[in-house]
């Protein structure tokens, strides 16, 4: 995960260079400019809180979760000069000890640019739900993200990113009359390397 890591800092920080190459103008949003963007990296889990035990909150290394992954493509249309709002799909899996933890996460995702242009620092809010399976069971929960990240244009059109956030999944059994102490909030940390066109 390290060299995985590093090597997307290390293509965030040479892609400038082409940039002195490039004669292509920032492109200016406004409203219905929209952006499309794949992503893809490591996740991280970050925190296990369960509310009815006795050892409610875990942290990364007591969770029993490894590093796993996560892959997303994601629309927006910009409602004004800085804010984009739209969908995400992703696919996020992390292993325990004995089995695999997977989520298909679908939002809505309002992100705010207060830097535009070549270099851009976009700021993301996500809300939905996601289809999650766990040891023979699957459920619904809802689902939260923050995110921050750094972009980087070479064209006009076509761009990267690097991304770090918060991704909060809550199984809350809100209308069962046994919980049998299973209630659970599980907190990852997604790192994405992304590749994003935006047009008119």
């Amino acid at each position: 995960m390290k060299r995985i890591l590093v090597l997307m800092i290390l293509i965030l920080l040479i892609l400038p260079i082409f940039a002195a190459e490039s004669d292509a103008k920032p492109l200016e949003y406004e409203k219905g400019s929209q952006m499309f963007t794949f992503r893809f990296g490591p996740v991280v889990p970050a925190f296990m809180f369960r509310p009815n035990q006795e050892d409610q909150l875990l942290t990364f290394s007591d969770t029993r979760f490894k590093t796993g992954g996560y892959g997303a493509i994601r629309y927006q249309g910009f409602l004004n000069p800085y804010l984009a709002i739209g969908g995400e799909l992703g696919y996020t899996f992390a292993y325990d000890q004995s089995d695999l933890f997977t989520s298909v996460p679908f939002q809505v995702k309002a992100t705010y640019l207060p830097v535009q242009g070549t270099v851009e620092l976009p700021l993301s809010l996500g809300l939905g739900f996601a289809y999650n399976s766990y040891y023979e069971t699957s459920f619904m929960s809802l689902l939260g993200t923050l995110e921050a990240g750094v972009s980087f244009f070479w064209t006009e059109n076509w761009g990267v990113s690097l991304s770090a956030g918060l991704q909060v999944i809550p199984e809350l059994l809100l209308f069962s009359d046994n919980p049998n102490n299973q209630e659970t909030v599980m907190g990852f940390m997604p790192v994405t390397f992304s590749l994003s066109y935006r047009g008119e």
